[in-house]
């Protein structure tokens, strides 16, 4: 969006201020509803949306979705509609920060806090769920917490009614944030209330541990893991985190949605009876970790079309996860087969060991054969245990990839496959994601510093604030460039706002045309231009501004110019007038003056003036004043003769 359309008023009422946010979808500005004097946060759709039908369809339905929803744990939303060739909604202006920064913040959040947010998070989607909402898009960057401590959620941009049977999602494709969404909507299936309660589960696992579950290069590796693989279990990440806690966001994991709380009021009251350190209410004999992985075939689509997902935490389109049907049938036959095999084998390897027990006595029995058990995605300590429980022996080796540093990423033999103990499996675990060198981008705008740093494979968060730098100029970034990151990993930009208050220049002496120049060239407006006679300041120049030099304004004020005419000005009109106010009116504009007769009375009013009115005279010569007591002009009974000269 441009800055001239950033500073055109929406809706007739709503006046941009600042941009605080950038969405998969749209702008986010603070602005100030001009109606009801009062400041809110105002999403403006990508001008370059805002002619396709479907956007502009998941824009509206944000807007009524969100509006229908009144809770105190929700973003309140006050209006929508087109403008200014685009569409906007107006909602509530939230202080505070969102929870993505709290965790960017602090690392780890506390398990108490955690548990508390949560519980606030469960609240607002158990009413969003009793009105037919589903959120569809929970992530930590749409849970804000304000400066008091409530937690809101926000942004209802892919909500949909449950009841109402149209579908905006292509088919084959979802609708959501890779990292968060739940196994049934990578899948490209309905949704109901439960997946939602899954991405919580996804949110409060990564506020107990610093990073989500599941993790990848790009949004389709991500969701594939949602689909077929467990998470580390929660202690083993993070032991502060007492055995209910950790059976509460297990739960919330589970690949089945049966295998859930039913409710987001069940989560609550579990979430609840964590904090007041209580037996939960509610168990599950399977969660996350017990549940079987289910193996799944190619992700349907992905040759057929070119798509654009850049970013793993955006809101994005992306191919549903489906488990082909041959691979599954196959999948049933093969134990079978395989059991015959061994079988054969087993017979066959006695047949041997017999007739060579009855030649040769000394030949030692056989060691006993286990199957190697599947520990990909486990921890190296836990794996390695789990292997020594079985009587084999571990050996590591690390390579970088995206999973988080110590998950066991592959294994040699394979899972299933039967060994003698004491083998030796061979353990391929991950050192985390490989580091890459954030460029310096700092001074250069937001959109060249964005398309560097994706180019390198990292993920971008925009932030805006006020700076002396020009506006849309990256002034800060974290990490620091010049340092390393893992790749996928996301750089913070912070980027200026411009000034929030601007020191008026010193324009006096400059030309008309210059002065106009420079206050533009500072992002102050030029205001109300007089023009004033002046012996010392050439014709055309600055006398004065107002306010003055140096004082302190907001960005796009208006300053007021006082310009000289030069050393001549034209005598002023005072004829009929008092002498007073002659005397006045001819110093203002630059004149001296002198009585034809000294001490006129307080009825005395202007008969004449020498030079006359409307004539050219030089700068602070004098304008003989003559004057009369008479209504009609002429001399009063026993008053002074006036002067011609």
């Amino acid at each position: 969006m441009t800055e001239e359309v950033q500073l055109q008023v929406f809706g007739t009422r709503y006046q941009p201020i600042a941009k605080i946010a950038r969405g998969g979808m749209a702008d986010v500005y603070e602005a100030r509803d001009l109606l009801l004097d009062r400041l809110v946060a105002l999403k403006v759709l990508f001008a370059e949306l805002s002619t396709n039908p479907t956007f502009v369809e998941r824009f509206r339905r944000e807007a009524q979705s969100a509006a229908a929803l009144s809770h105190p744990n929700i973003v309140s939303v006050y209006d929508w509609g087109p403008a200014n060739g685009t569409y906007f909604i107006a909602m509530e202006l939230v202080s505070g920060q969102t929870l993505a920064q709290l965790i960017r913040t602090v690392g780890v959040v506390p398990p108490d806090q955690a548990a508390s947010i949560g519980a606030d998070v469960a609240l607002a989607l158990a009413f969003a769920h009793r009105h037919g909402v589903v959120h569809r898009d929970i992530k930590p960057s749409n849970v804000l917490i304000t400066e008091d401590g409530i937690v809101k959620v926000a942004d209802f941009g892919i909500a949909r009614a449950v009841a109402n049977d149209e579908d905006l999602t292509q088919t084959g494709s979802v609708l959501g944030t890779a990292t968060y969404i739940s196994p049934e909507q990578a899948r490209g299936e309905d949704l109901d209330g439960r997946s939602d309660i899954y991405s919580l589960g996804i949110v409060l696992y990564e506020m107990l541990t610093g990073t989500p579950p599941f993790l990848g290069e790009t949004p389709i590796a991500v969701a594939y893991k949602h689909v077929t693989e467990a998470p580390t279990p929660l202690r083993n990440v993070n032991p502060r985190v007492s055995a209910e806690l950790e059976t509460v966001v297990m739960r919330c994991l589970a690949k089945q949605r049966d295998q859930r709380y039913p409710d987001a009021t069940a989560l609550r009251v579990d979430l609840q009876r964590v904090l007041e350190h209580r037996p939960l209410r509610t168990t599950t004999t399977q969660t996350a970790l017990g549940e079987r992985t289910m193996a799944i075939g190619a992700v349907e689509g992905v040759g057929d079309r070119t798509q654009l997902l850049s970013r793993v935490e955006d809101t994005a389109s992306i191919p549903a996860v489906t488990p082909p049907v041959e691979t599954a049938r196959r999948r049933r036959r093969w134990p079978w087969i395989l059991l015959v095999i061994v079988v054969l084998l087993a017979l066959a390897g006695g047949l041997l060991y017999a007739k060579l027990a009855g030649s040769n006595h000394h030949v030692a029995a056989p060691l006993p054969r286990v199957a190697v058990p599947n520990v990909v995605g486990s921890q190296e300590q836990g794996a390695a245990q789990v292997l020594s429980n079985l009587g084999l022996q571990s050996a590591l080796s690390f390579r970088a990839a995206s999973a988080s540093s110590g998950t066991v990423i592959a294994e040699s033999p394979r899972a299933g496959t039967k060994v003698q103990k004491g083998s030796t499996v061979d353990l391929v675990v991950s050192s985390g994601p490989a580091a890459v060198t954030v460029p310096k981008v700092v001074g250069e705008t937001a959109s060249t510093a964005e398309a560097k740093l994706l180019a390198l494979g990292f993920n971008v968060s925009t932030n805006y604030q006020a700076a002396s730098a020009p506006q849309g100029t990256v002034v800060a970034e974290s990490p620091t460039g010049g340092t390393s990151a893992p790749h996928g990993s996301t750089v913070v930009l912070t980027v200026s706002n411009g000034p929030s208050s601007i020191a008026v220049p010193n324009v006096v002496g400059l030309s008309l045309a210059s002065a106009s120049n420079k206050l533009g060239a500072d992002q102050l407006a030029v205001g109300t231009v007089t023009y004033q006679a002046s012996s010392s300041v050439p014709n055309g120049d600055v006398i004065s501004t107002s306010p003055a030099p140096g004082t302190k304004v907001a960005p796009g004020s208006s300053v007021a110019l006082v310009v000289s005419q030069g050393n001549e000005a034209t005598v002023p009109n005072v004829v009929g007038d008092p002498v007073a106010t002659a005397e006045q009116d001819l110093t203002n504009a630059g004149f001296t003056y002198t009585l034809s007769q000294p001490n006129p009375p307080a009825a005395a009013v202007v008969e004449s003036t020498s030079p006359a009115a409307g004539t050219q005279a030089p700068v602070g010569s004098s304008v003989t004043i003559t004057w009369t007591t008479t209504a009609s002009g002429g001399p009063a009974s026993g008053g002074p003769t006036p002067s011609a000269g």
